[in-house]
């Protein structure tokens, strides 16, 4: 693996030398479908906010960062956030409902969301399914960036960005109709107010059906509103205030059965033991009938920014978040023979409450006669997380009334009872307090005409106050503990010439060892994990900008993780190991006037160092969960010359990956193909998409239980219209 890895960036970076030789054909006239701009990727000259405070574009950061924008996610029909991040480089993830939108990235599932730019404290099981219509832009840091947003961050950041109040007037709506009744609608509206001002207001609906299995889906609202006022003395006013609401259908994941039992198997997985996904119970889902998945969510942002002296410009944002959440459901399906389903039932609440400020301070300037600009700044939190958690048994009789016919279920209603949840650690309330700070600082020094040093610093403090009564026992257990983690980054750009560049760089991030909103008080005795990336790439694009590509060849380590002691396993320690290697390589095309190119590929090596598990058994060497290690991607359009039409071809490879740590159950690798063609009449553009060409049945992420797997929808077909008004 490693061998492959290096010989494909020696031939990624020896194509470096490429002569720009050929000259653009004459311009010809090409006819363009508003809304489906060809936009594989943001040109490398843009900027990216999860990368830096320094107003560095992605050429002159340090750092594999994606920008996927409004445009592309229209062109590729990207529905949801997380059909917009397969797209990037090295990305995949699933959307199982306790913890949607769950990605991996350069390995590892701890990935960091960001809300325009903001964190909320243990963001990663309080993420939802977003559609795309609200965003202006979907912005992507690969590997550890703890120096810019705080812990968590080991795999990357994810920052979703709200379309922006513009003074140019824009009306659009959006309907769309497609397979099994699924139905999206949406509208944008913006423009000015007086003399100074602008507005932006956006809202979309998104129903959409699994159709692979009946009782799942999503149903999503989601409202977006900003204003924006230049006022005296150089201040900029920014305002917003956002409202999403979900309640989507859950589906667990569907179970392995022997293969003796199967009498329509496919090669979905594979298990040392010829367990299968048996076609028979593909269409079932093994949930109760009343299951919820629900949520509730306000941001509300106010920023400040305006210009100090000459070369200084300072900036405070406000957040506040609020959110509910509900899960109700029967998550695990396992399959006992002869031919029932074993099932369990789960009801967890949430009742968030995020305040945060952060101001920053920027000045760009000289240093010793070096051109430099830095920004220093502070961030606080507060977070107030209640729960109710609720889990059956487990017990003989429990068992029994759950479970059902895996072959014509009786799934029936959520069983409210206490009786079926007996036991400690079954029915608990929980409540936690958060109390966050932070110290930043980022500098970038220019040491001559082509080589600049960027650097970073960033020390975090947290207060954790957190209780569990136990209403099963009567129990009430409450603690405090102070997390405290220092994070670097050093990297270093080299400019080849005014289109080429080169960098490298190290980064350290930290992770706790568990989320904070289900931190025991066993946790507090572990330090956090600590993550370390080195990095080096290559950034170019040709001089008439028809060619642009990136290659990035990185290793990350993680330190302090949970395992059991070797020589005890009934002791818990913090000597586990985990790490990755690999490479990742982006490019974008216009191959000619109508047909353009985009894509990328991610080779990947996930390991883990040092791993022993409960009865001490050793896990070194496997594969984390959810972590496939080969991913591609391949975007193509072709645009009419004299017509107002294109043709829109994306497909996806992505390797298997597994269910489990023991690495016994394996999601098979499939590749998969997507196309629409589009037609503007008037002020509409209508577009005609099937999703899934070949119908392939195939799973995209592990289930509940480790013998579960999420299968992906088979193939739909969906007709829209986008219109300006």
């Amino acid at each position: 693996m490693n061998r492959q890895i290096y010989k494909a960036a020696a031939l990624a970076m020896l194509s470096a030398g490429t002569v720009w030789a050929q000259d653009g054909a004459p311009p010809v006239a090409v006819v363009e479908v508003p809304g489906t701009r060809d936009s594989g990727a943001a040109p490398l000259d843009s900027h990216a906010g999860v990368a830096s405070r320094l107003g560095l574009t992605v050429r002159e950061t340090p750092a594999s960062v994606e920008v996927i924008t409004q445009d592309t996610m229209q062109q590729r029909g990207e529905r949801t956030v997380l059909d917009a991040l397969r797209g990037a480089a090295g990305v995949s993830g699933g959307n199982p409902p306790s913890a949607p939108a769950s990605v991996s990235m350069r390995g590892f599932n701890n990935v960091l969301f960001l809300y325009d730019g903001m964190r909320s404290s243990a963001a990663g099981i309080t993420n939802r399914v977003e559609d795309t219509w609200n965003y202006e832009r979907i912005e992507i840091l690969k590997g550890p960036a703890s120096v810019l947003n705080g812990d968590t961050a080991i795999g990357g950041i994810v920052n979703v960005v709200t379309r922006k109040p513009e003074r140019n007037t824009s009306r659009e709506l959006m309907l769309s109709y497609g397979s099994h009744g699924a139905y999206r609608a949406a509208v944008d509206l913006g423009g000015a107010i007086g003399a100074n001002g602008a507005y932006r207001l956006d809202y979309s609906h998104n129903d959409s059906k699994l159709g692979v299995v009946p009782n799942a889906g999503e149903k999503i609202d989601h409202l977006t509103g900003a204003v924006s006022f230049d006022l005296p003395q150089d201040v900029k006013l920014e305002a917003s205030l956002d409202y999403l609401k979900d309640n989507n259908q859950g589906y667990f994941g569907t179970p392995l059965v022997p293969r003796t039992f199967a009498t329509e198997p496919t090669n979905v997985v594979s298990t040392p033991d010829g367990r299968v996904i048996d076609r028979r119970i593909a269409g079932n889902n093994y949930n109760v009938l009343d299951n919820e998945n629900s949520s509730e969510t306000y941001w509300g942002r106010i920023k400040l920014s305006g210009n100090l002296a000459p070369g200084w410009r300072w900036q405070n944002e406000l957040a506040i978040n609020q959110a509910h959440r509900l899960f109700k459901n029967s998550e695990s399906a396992v399959f006992v023979s002869p031919d029932t389903i074993v099932r369990d039932q789960t009801l967890i609440t949430h009742e968030q409450h995020y305040v945060a400020d952060r101001f920053d301070l920027s000045h760009q300037g000289s240093l010793a006669g070096f051109a430099n600009r830095f920004v220093i700044g502070t961030e606080l939190g507060k977070t107030g997380f209640d729960s109710e958690r609720r889990f059956s048994d487990g017990s003989s009789a429990t068992r029994a009334l759950l479970a059902t016919s895996a072959l014509a279920p009786q799934v029936g209603f959520y069983n409210p009872s206490p009786t079926l949840s007996t036991g400690a650690g079954n029915r608990t309330n929980t409540t936690t307090d958060i109390d966050s700070a932070a110290l930043f600082l980022e500098d970038a020094l220019k040491l001559g005409s082509r080589f600049t040093v960027v650097s970073g610093v960033r020390y975090d403090h947290t207060g954790l106050d957190r209780s569990v009564r136990d209403l099963n026992t009567g129990s009430l257990t409450a603690f405090s503990t102070n997390l405290n983690a220092t994070s670097l980054r050093l990297g270093g750009v080299y400019e080849i010439d005014s289109s080429s560049s080169a960098y490298a760089q190290y980064t350290t991030a930290t992770l706790p060892v568990s989320t904070l909103f289900l931190y025991s008080a066993s946790n507090t005795a572990f330090a956090p994990s600590r993550g370390k990336q080195a990095e080096i790439g290559f950034k170019q694009s040709s001089p008439d900008a028809r060619l642009s590509w990136t290659a990035a060849l990185y290793r990350i380590e993680l330190d302090n993780v949970l395992s059991r002691d070797a020589n005890n396993p009934n002791l818990t320690v913090n000597n586990g190991k985990q790490s990755s290697q690999g490479l990742e390589l982006t490019a974008a095309w216009r191959a000619t006037r109508q047909w353009s190119l985009s894509g990328n590929a991610a080779l990947l090596r996930a390991r883990f160092d040092n791993l022993i598990e409960a009865g001490g058994v050793s896990r070194i060497g496997n594969v984390p969960t959810n972590v496939p290690e080969r991913v591609y991607n391949l975007f193509s359009t072709w645009k009419a010359d004299a017509l107002p039409a294109e043709v829109f071809l994306g497909v996806n490879h992505t390797g298997a990956s597994f269910t489990d740590t023991a690495n016994q159950i394996r999601i098979n690798g499939h590749t998969t193909a997507d196309a629409g063609a589009a037609y503007r009449i008037n002020n509409a553009t209508i577009t005609l998409r099937v999703r899934n060409l070949t119908n392939k049945l195939y799973a995209d992420y592990g289930g509940r239980a480790s013998s579960q797997v999420l299968l992906a929808p088979l193939r739909t077909v969906e007709l829209s219209a986008r219109m300006d008004f």
